[in-house]
């Protein structure tokens, strides 16, 4: 309480700041204000939760971009972006050959982008995987040879359908300045230097992060554009830490943010956003939410009791209780749609009586679980109660120990949770999210230090994966997803709940979009894809 009021106050400061330096009407004041969380960290290749992966797309591209196509921004396609031309490999090769852009330079003066900072950025992520946590999707690269300062050679260990979008400007696909990275070493997480559209300025710790606009900048060419943009349209970026979605939709409202990301837009939240003609803005493909099962411990090595428990679990009733209407629909399948080589799979329904005789029929009349970690962020709880009564109503009780988001995550990377609540957007293919978490080699297994997202701790996934990535033929490599997905089912290892578009709220008269704000941007990093084609109203504040 003492926080949200210590927030309220703060935002009372902001507001009375703002009236008292009120621009001429019609000026434009040149800064995106955003009301969002303080990010953990500004290096891309650890930026795993929080506000982190949204912050750092405003600092770093990649070799490729996700493509906007007749006015949408797609994640299943990409234009060039750092390198302006690559060329594919042969039928019997596997190498790719990246010719970089010239002339692109990093912030802060650290010079042009060369193909040495390419290689350096995967290959600091593939030598540190405990610490750069999506090195994995790495792991299909070989060997990376610089030829000259603007070509390189990629040479990957098999064929891999997905490569171009592994190097996009997402997650592992981001590039460092490697000359940033030696100088500033640990340090280099609050000295982060990229090529972006903006750079780094200025953090005040639990305040805000202010961003300049990178003069430099220059943007590719589109497809749909001539001639190419050369900077972005905001003058200055401030990311302001606000921890309570009250204060953040009454910052809305009086000036103080421009765009807010709540932690969850409920009924309440959203009617008070409408009053003041704020903008939802929703982007696909979403996040899915799934509760997996680990195989490995007991009761859950018994397909019995997991597929009792997914016949006790209500989804329709979760997603109707914890979501507004049509702002979540319900799961159909372990890979979501909107990812190559997705298919709707049957999932078992609701049925209580019939989770009572599978336990019965596996040797119990109840179960006690031991208590079970669950975060305090985001929907994580309001989810897991629901879980949990449902649970209860067919004899299996499940303690639950609310704890802080990173908490929680360190717990499950533990295994310390036999059923475990997650979420995730991953690059949009079957091949990366059924590798995440269903391959072998993605159990945790905190014993030998190894990470990964295979909760389940499934082992019959490997097989399938190895085939599909050794055929040639899409519609032979579908039919293997399809096959994976229908095996993730049939063993009862995961029970996909729910889709939810990534949603923020947005000023319309303080900041126009160019995309549609029902699904005009596939995004994956809970926030917009290009804030540099955000333009700011000449208007004066709310």
């Amino acid at each position: 309480m003492y926080h949200n009021i210590w927030h309220a106050v703060v935002l009372m400061a902001v507001c009375a700041a703002l009236a008292a330096a009120q621009p001429a009407r019609g000026q434009n004041t040149g800064a995106l204000r955003v009301g969002y969380t303080e990010p953990d960290t500004l290096d891309p290749h650890v930026a795993l939760s929080g506000s982190s992966p949204s912050i750092v797309r405003f600092l770093y591209r990649g070799l490729t971009r996700f493509a906007i196509r007749d006015g949408r921004v797609t994640t299943s396609a990409v234009d060039p972006d750092l390198a302006g031309s690559w060329i594919e490999p042969d039928a019997d090769d596997l190498t790719w050959v990246f010719r970089l852009r010239r002339g692109i330079q990093f912030h802060k003066g650290f010079g042009e982008l060369t193909a040495e900072d390419v290689k350096f950025s995967f290959e600091r992520q593939m030598n540190d995987p405990q610490h750069m946590v999506f090195a994995n999707n790495l792991d299909v690269i070989s060997s990376i040879e610089v030829v000259n300062n603007y070509t390189l050679w990629i040479t990957l260990k098999y064929p891999d359908p997905v490569f171009l979008l592994r190097v996009a400007g997402f997650q592992q696909g981001y590039i460092v300045s490697k000359k940033a990275v030696q100088q500033y070493g640990e340090r280099f997480p609050w000295n982060p230097v990229g090529t972006g559209p903006f750079y780094f300025e200025q953090r005040i710790k639990d305040e805000k992060i202010i961003l300049k606009s990178h003069e430099a900048y220059e943007e590719p060419q589109r497809v749909d554009e001539s001639p190419p943009r050369t900077r972005p349209n905001l003058d200055e970026v401030h990311w302001f830490d606000v921890r309570d979605s009250d204060t953040m939709v009454l910052g809305l409202k009086y000036g103080a943010f421009d765009i807010i990301y709540p932690n969850v837009i409920t009924p309440a939240l959203f009617e008070s956003a409408k009053q003041i003609g704020a903008v939802l803005d929703k982007r696909g493909p979403g996040l899915q939410w799934s509760l997996f099962f680990n195989t490995g411990q007991k009761p859950f090595d018994a397909i019995e009791v997991r597929r009792a428990v997914m016949y006790a679990i209500d989804r329709n009733a979760i997603k109707e209780a914890v979501w507004l209407k049509d702002m979540a629909m319900l799961a159909v399948s372990p890979v979501p749609p909107g990812y190559v080589g997705h298919t709707p799979v049957e999932i078992l329904p609701h049925d209580p009586e019939r989770a009572r005789a599978l336990l019965t029929k596996a040797g119990h009349s109840g179960l006690f679980l031991q208590a079970h970690f669950i975060s305090e962020a985001f929907e994580y709880p309001k989810i897991m109660a629901l879980v949990q009564q449902q649970l209860n109503a067919v004899g299996i009780e499940l303690p639950l120990v609310p704890v802080k988001n990173a908490i929680y995550h360190e717990r499950i990377q533990a295994n310390q949770n036999a059923i475990v609540l997650h979420n995730a957007a991953r690059l949009p293919h079957a091949d990366v999210m059924l590798s995440l978490f269903y391959h072998s080699s993605q159990a945790p297994n905190p014993r030998l230090g190894q990470t990964g997202t295979n909760f389940s701790h499934y082992r019959d996934m490997d097989d399938l994966l190895e085939q599909a990535r050794q055929t040639a033929n899409d519609d032979d490599r579908e039919k293997l997803y399809h096959e994976a997905q229908q095996r993730l089912m049939r063993d009862a290892v995961v029970l996909p709940i729910v889709i939810v578009p990534d949603m923020s709220l947005r000023n319309p008269k303080r900041v126009r979009s160019p995309f549609d704000p029902e699904m005009g941007e596939a995004a994956l990093h809970y926030f917009y894809n290009y804030p540099e084609l955000f333009e700011l109203v000449r208007q004066s504040y709310p």
